[in-house]
C-alpha cells in the first residue's frame, strides 16, 4: 500500500447556486490536517453535505476556494483525467449505492478499478478470492451483481477495497439498509484496513459505529471541528 503523510484540507469552501439566483453555503474556510491512518467522521443531520464534503475532498466535485493536499499532491488543481488515475490508485470507496459493474463478474468487480489503472500484478486473482472469502463471498466469485441480494453487494464492495488496500478509503452510509451481519462485516472491514494504516473518512448514522472513535469529527450541520 502506497501512503502520504498526511492530509491537509486548506480554506475548503462550496455553495451550491438556487433557482432564486442566490447561494447556499454548504461549508466555508474549513481547514484541518488528518495523519496517515487517522479516522475523519463527518456527522450532522441528512442533507447537511456529508456527502458533498466527501465529494469535494476526493476531487468528485470542484470546491469555490480551497485546496485539498495528500501529500504534496493538491487534487484541487489536477486535470480530469490526472484525478481519474490519482483515485484509481489511491482511494477506495464503500458508497451505499455500491457501485458495482452490471455486466462483470463479482471477482472481477473486486479487481476491476486496478485493472482500468494498470495497477494489476502477480495473482491478483487469488487475492481477488482471498479478499472475498474474508467477507463471506468466495463461493458467489462467478454470479453477477444482479444476482446478489443487497447486503451481498455491499460485501463485494468491502471485498473491492480490501483487494486494493488504498491508503484512503470513503465510507459513505457503507452499512444502510443492511442486515446486522452484513454490518458487521463492512464495519470489520473498515476497522481492519484502518488497523493496517489505512486513512478512513466515514459517514453513517449507524450505531453500529458509536464505539469507534474518531481522530477528528466535523460536523456538517454545526461547521465545527473537533
Amino acid at each position: 500500500m502506497a501512503s502520504f503523510e498526511k492530509i491537509s484540507v486548506k480554506n475548503l469552501t462550496k455553495s451550491f447556486g438556487n433557482a432564486d439566483g442566490g447561494r447556499t453555503t454548504i461549508f466555508e474556510n474549513i481547514t484541518f490536517e488528518l495523519d496517515s491512518g487517522a479516522i475523519l467522521r463527518l456527522s450532522g443531520a441528512s442533507g447537511s453535505g456529508k456527502t458533498t464534503f466527501m465529494n469535494v475532498m476526493s476531487g468528485l466535485i470542484k470546491p469555490d476556494s480551497g485546496s485539498v493536499f495528500f501529500g504534496n499532491t493538491d487534487i484541487t488543481r489536477l486535470k480530469e483525467s490526472e484525478k481519474d488515475r490519482f483515485r484509481a490508485e489511491n482511494i477506495g470507496y464503500i458508497f451505499q449505492t455500491f457501485n458495482l459493474l452490471s455486466p462483470f463478474s463479482v471477482i472481477e468487480n473486486v479487481y476491476a478499478p486496478l485493472a482500468f489503472a494498470g495497477k494489476l500484478s502477480g495473482n491478483y486473482k487469488d487475492k481477488a478470492l482471498e479478499s472475498l472469502n474474508k467477507v463471506g463471498m468466495k463461493e458467489l466469485a462467478a454470479k453477477k451483481p444482479y444476482h446478489l441480494s443487497v447486503g451481498q453487494k455491499q460485501r463485494v464492495a468491502a471485498a473491492r477495497v480490501l483487494f486494493a488496500d488504498p491508503p484512503l478509503v470513503f465510507a459513505d452510509e457503507p452499512t444502510a439498509s443492511l442486515d446486522r451481519n452484513s454490518s458487521e462485516l463492512v464495519k470489520n472491514t473498515l476497522l481492519e484496513l484502518n488497523k493496517n494504516g489505512t486513512t478512513l473518512v466515514l459517514t453513517s448514522h449507524d450505531t453500529i459505529f458509536d464505539d469507534i472513535k474518531p481522530d477528528i469529527d466535523f460536523n456538517l450541520e454545526t461547521g465545527v471541528l473537533s
